[in-house]
């Protein structure tokens, strides 16, 4: 995962509604089918797509990885890249906590919660998914061109 500090600090100061000024940032940069909510309050991962999520107001710990992970804390500004297959929970915030999410050429996300019959080939399908083409962040040169893709060739 990649976690961006105050990256979009800019961008919810600059707006009215900062959701929907984030979630056109994330648009610029190739992350779409964006929403504006909260984080989950129990485990969760996608198999089948990476996930940004940009908080846009409040503060919140967030559990990253699956229970026994590192637990980290988010604030408005910040920005969360992760992979597939990788868990989230909020485990506590502020009421005014928001967040928005949006996914890599506008994937549908599934919804998995690790308790599926077939967990293996649920698994194997996050192996699969190809890193993305751009940073949700910064476009077309970033921390994923930088880190991310480096990682995956080794």
């Amino acid at each position: 995962m990649i976690i961006y500090p105050k990256a979009v600090e800019e961008v919810i100061q600059d707006y009215s509604n900062p959701g929907e000024a984030v979630k056109s940032f994330f648009s610029e940069n190739g992350y779409t089918n964006g929403w504006v909510n909260r984080i989950y309050d129990y485990h969760h991962f996608h198999s089948n797509t990476h996930e940004v999520l940009g908080c846009v107001s409040g503060r919140a710990t967030v559990q990253l990885g699956g229970p026994h992970s590192n637990e980290f804390t988010v604030e408005a500004g910040d920005v969360m890249l992760l992979p597939a297959g990788v868990a989230d929970k909020l485990l506590t915030s502020t009421d005014d906590f928001q967040v928005v999410g949006a996914y890599p050429n506008g994937e549908s996300p599934d919804l998995q919660r690790g308790d599926a019959v077939d967990y293996e080939r649920v698994k194997q399908r996050c192996y699969d998914i190809p890193v993305p083409e751009t940073d949700p962040v910064s476009g077309e040169s970033g921390a994923v061109q930088k880190y991310w893709a480096l990682s995956t060739d080794e």
